[in-house]
């Protein structure tokens, strides 16, 4: 919603890739990450690929594009099939995988795939870390994890790029790619993370490095200004300056009776409230943020089990700072959790993820392709079940 960003790489013969050129823009016509007006971002897109291509001596036809919209549905799907002591070959898992794409596609078509990951393989009731290719067994089940986007969205990102002569080669979701940074320090790639930005937050769940749960929330941080003005009766820059300055992870285990100071309220009325009131109410709020999004949430009961790291990202630095022990002592005690601020440069980030992530490929992950290219480079880097 902030930004466009654009990244130019140049990978050499070992995949390693260089930054050639970097550069955002102020976006235009989007809201919620999903495109609202095509003829705003196309004119910023293409005026802001010219300068790029003209800098740096180079034209463009194919693009990877980023999209941080949220309204994508998140799909887990079972498939299965019987083997009977046989020997499980390359054709059995195929059938297995098509069988689930057509059944999912069969009932979504106003969607389009954008992510497939290989979640768990399961032969006779026994979990394996890879494809069981050349093993006997009795029962096979495989579970994929399938991210879809609408079709207009997908249609509409397309047009954008076609007005600005790229072709779409790839569509990655930033919620995927932004969380790389963290799966990387994890022992087994299983980890929930928990972004709670200053009006959105989200919870994403991977599960030995497969991307297996995404949910948006129309509330973050501020909600909980927001609670301590309307109580209080207070303005919200009295609200904003306290925050900042009154570190309340020092009082959860005390209580504070002294009072707001004088010179909080520079601008308006002063106030008798006690640190220990506004502690409460904090409290409270936090509580029911990490109920919404964690404790109390059932689309994750049956997948969060395993999950033993948490990450906790903040948007305000005022909340990594003065209230992340707040959200700490809110899970239950077998959870590692750790806190961190997003940084300032998440779309760089997100950006070389996603610059690594093409052509290092995912190993739980299947590649859907949006425009076929065709090259040697683009074949050796992708693959998909057909």
């Amino acid at each position: 919603d902030k930004y466009f960003t654009f990244l130019i790489i140049k990978y050499n013969e070992n995949f390693e890739f260089q930054v050639i050129d970097f550069k955002h823009i102020e976006s235009e016509g989007v809201n919620d990450g999903k495109i609202v007006d095509v003829f705003l971002s196309s004119q910023l897109i293409r005026e802001g690929l010219n300068q790029i291509e003209k800098k740096n001596k180079l034209i463009f036809k194919y693009a990877t594009v980023i999209s941080n919209q949220h309204n994508f549905e998140c799909i887990n799907i079972t498939g299965f099939k019987k083997i009977n002591g046989s020997q499980i070959l390359n054709e059995d898992i195929t059938y297995v995988l098509n069988d689930i794409k057509q059944t999912v596609l069969k009932n979504k078509k106003n969607k389009s795939l954008i992510h497939l990951f290989n979640t768990s393989f399961n032969l006779d009731k026994k979990n394996i870390n890879n494809l069981p290719i050349g093993l006997y067994g009795e029962f096979y089940t495989h579970h994929l994890t399938l991210f879809l986007l609408p079709q207009n969205d997908l249609k509409n990102l397309k047009l954008i790029f076609n007005k600005c002569d790229l072709n779409i080669e790839r569509v990655v979701l930033k919620p995927f790619v932004s969380s790389i940074s963290h799966l990387k320090k994890t022992d087994d790639g299983t980890i929930a993370i928990i972004n709670i930005g200053k009006k959105n937050s989200a919870i994403n769940v991977f599960y030995k490095n497969s991307f297996l749960y995404f949910e948006p929330f129309s509330f973050g941080s501020d909600i909980v200004m927001k609670d301590v003005s309307k109580i209080c009766l207070l303005d919200m820059n009295v609200v904003e300056s306290m925050f900042n300055e009154i570190i309340f992870d020092k009082y959860i285990k005390e209580k504070n009776l002294n009072y707001l100071g004088e010179n909080f309220f520079k601008d308006s009325i002063y106030r008798k409230i006690s640190i220990s009131h506004l502690q409460k109410i904090v409290e409270a709020r936090i509580e029911e943020i990490i109920d919404l999004i964690y404790k109390k949430n059932a689309n994750i009961f049956s997948i969060i089990k395993d999950v033993k790291q948490i990450k906790i990202t903040f948007e305000d630095i005022n909340f990594q700072n003065n209230l992340k022990e707040h959200f700490k002592t809110k899970f239950p005690e077998d959870k590692e959790i750790n806190c961190c601020l997003i940084p300032d440069k998440d779309h760089l980030n997100s950006s070389l993820s996603t610059a690594e992530l093409i052509f290092n490929g995912w190993e739980k992950e299947a590649i859907p392709i949006i425009q076929t290219k065709k090259s040697i480079i683009s074949r050796i880097f992708t693959y998909i079940f057909t």
